[in-house]
């Protein structure tokens, strides 16, 4: 293949440099549209001699051609009639910087548009795409409005990562920060290794017995999960403070950073990126995505603004996006063929959304993509909310009653995770009964067995009248499946902590005897309960390590709290009238 290649080092703004590959296509030109890349995980193959080797840029294994955070990769995007850029994020591989999880994407996007816009092989025409972190890394970039950037597809990624991804509901995302931060250890650069030393005083020596130390803390942290139970008798799970956690906060000091914002600010404000984009946009997510919230959310947002975006949601957890057989069809080359080279195309007069009406498939070899639904929006029309009450006497009604149910939260016994919108622990729908048969579990709530099949499609929140003993704690709340054979299913769960239950009032203690309503939001779903099955609710106050527990000590900063910040709490759910706590349930009826 003639495609004519190089490597180069862009420089950004205050001078630090980018490693970056720019292929060319064999026809056409001499300038051409451009579809850009920017990743955390490496431009160049793992193979590759050295990671400035062009020659040796990554592409997607043959038998996995969508799976990479680089999408469709650069010999598919030339033969398309595209210049193809791929750039190491910064402080990651071969590029200069210190490594600061997303904090200067939104900048350096811009300067390397810039620095493309400049070139004599681009047109003016720019596209930029990416999965999982190199979706984020588009977001970051369209929310500056370069005005050569026309249009971006992003699957599976964060558009808000503070408000979505790091705290959702107030709690921090423990799962994902903790495995993922220390995975791409490895993937950090010279330059980001000379800054953490010179920063702690630290020789290569020390810093190199960190990273053995990392490796083998998150192999324990990775065994954990198939203990039983799982995570909650594991000490490096289990350590607190979260500030300062050894090895990993050495080789990425930003950590501390990122988990030291327990309410909105400007610093949250800045890593709210779908907050600007007013370009076309491809949005692709699965309904056990952990960034499932965040991709509905970023499409319902700009699409107000625009009208130009797309949303495809599919079965499955994060990686199933990566599997050719969820996708209906391939629209990549359509959309970008559209909006940068004004190619005619289906595609863009298709309704806005189309998803799968299946949440969940255990047969990901066998799925085939051929059940899914478009509709002009999301939620779909047809959908109309049904509120169930959550009753004093366990039971789920049509109207509230009953007195209030108590349960006791230890922080240093949490309810462990079983499943979910996990990523690197395992996700999906799975039984819950070992969560349940566990000492201060929380409170179950059942409903009647369903007489008739029930679809759900859309967002689904329970909103909690609670009180507590203790200044400060979590709720969290999950819908279960039933069945009739006695496994309850996870659906979804959420949480909201209860100091932060309105996030933009700031810290607002609990009194005690106080009630509060508060909100849990559970993200969004579609999925059919079955005839005979009931629907559930459970509410708890921990879900480990899915989310970090909260001490119940009222201290702002959880983050920074130790074994002796520690309170047992006493907390209540209401159920009267005149402080209902119920579930609102996003029935389809066609």
């Amino acid at each position: 293949m003639g495609v004519r290649s190089f490597q180069t080092m862009v420089p950004m703004r205050d001078g630090v440099r980018l490693n970056t590959f720019v292929f060319l296509p064999e026809t056409g030109g001499p300038r051409w549209p451009i579809i850009l890349h920017r990743t955390p995980y490496g431009i160049a193959a793992a193979d590759a001699p050295h990671k400035f080797d062009h020659t040796r840029a990554w592409l997607p294994n043959p038998a996995e051609p969508m799976r990479g955070s680089i999408l469709r990769g650069w010999q598919n995007i030339v033969t398309h009639g595209y210049v193809a850029v791929y750039q190491d994020c910064r402080g990651r591989h071969g590029s200069e910087g210190e490594d600061r999880v997303y904090a200067d994407d939104a900048e350096d996007g811009y300067d390397t548009l810039d620095w493309i816009a400049g070139q004599d092989w681009c047109n003016g025409r720019i596209g930029i795409s990416g999965s999982s972190a190199g979706a984020t890394t588009t977001f970051a970039a369209a929310s500056t409005r370069h005005p050569s950037l026309r249009a971006f597809f992003a699957q599976a990624g964060g558009s808000s990562i503070y408000d979505d991804v790091v705290c959702e509901g107030g709690g921090i995302e423990m799962e994902r920060l903790w495995l993922w931060v220390s995975k791409n250890i490895p993937g950090l650069s010279m330059s980001h290794r000379e800054a953490v030393m010179a920063r702690l005083g630290i020789d290569a020596a020390a810093l190199d017995r960190a990273a053995a130390s990392a490796g083998e803390r998150w192999n324990r942290l990775d065994a954990a999960r198939r203990t039983d139970p799982p995570f909650v008798n594991s000490p490096d799970w289990m350590r607190l403070p979260l500030t300062g956690y050894p090895d990993f906060a050495t080789w990425q000091p930003f950590l501390d950073e990122i988990i030291s914002h327990p309410a909105p600010d400007t610093f949250r404000a800045r890593h709210d990126f779908r907050r600007t984009i007013d370009i076309p946009g491809f949005h692709v997510t699965s309904w056990f995505d952990i960034f499932q919230t965040s991709v509905i959310a970023a499409f319902q947002e700009i699409q107000a603004r625009t009208g130009t975006q797309k949303l495809w949601v599919g079965p499955n957890e994060h990686y199933f996006v990566y599997a050719s057989n969820f996708w209906p069809r391939d629209p990549y080359f359509a959309w970008f063929g559209h909006w940068l080279k004004d190619e005619p195309s289906d595609l863009v007069d298709q309704p806005a959304v189309y998803y799968s009406p299946r949440a969940w498939v255990d047969d990901r070899a066998g799925y085939v993509s051929n059940d899914w639904v478009r509709a002009e929006r999301w939620p779909p029309q047809g959908v109309a909310p049904q509120r169930l009450y959550l009753c004093g006497d366990g039971s789920l009604g049509d109207k509230p009653a009953g007195g209030p149910l108590t349960y006791r939260y230890d922080p240093r016994r949490p309810v462990p995770s079983y499943g979910g919108r996990n990523m690197l622990i395992d996700p999906g729908p799975l039984d819950q009964r070992p969560a349940q048969s566990l000492p201060d579990y929380g409170l179950i709530y059942r409903g009647a067995p369903l007489a008739a099949d029930l679809t759900i499609a859309g967002n689904v929140r329970v909103t909690l009248n609670i009180g507590s003993d203790s200044p400060d704690t979590d709720f969290v709340a999950k819908l279960i499946e039933l069945f009739p054979d006695g496994r309850a299913m996870l659906l979804m769960d959420g949480v909201t902590r209860a100091m932060y239950r309105e996030p933009i009032a700031g810290a607002q203690k609990l009194q005690p005897g106080w009630v509060y309503p508060l909100v849990v939001d559970l993200g969004d779903i579609c999925h059919s309960f079955r005839a005979g099955s009931h629907i559930e609710i459970d509410v708890t106050s921990s879900n480990f390590p899915r989310r970090a527990r909260n001490t119940n000590s009222g201290n702002p900063l959880l983050a920074n709290d130790g074994e002796a910040d520690i309170r047992v709490a006493t907390n209540t759910v209401h159920h009267a009238a005149a402080a209902p706590s119920f579930v609102e349930l996003p029935v389809l009826s066609r």
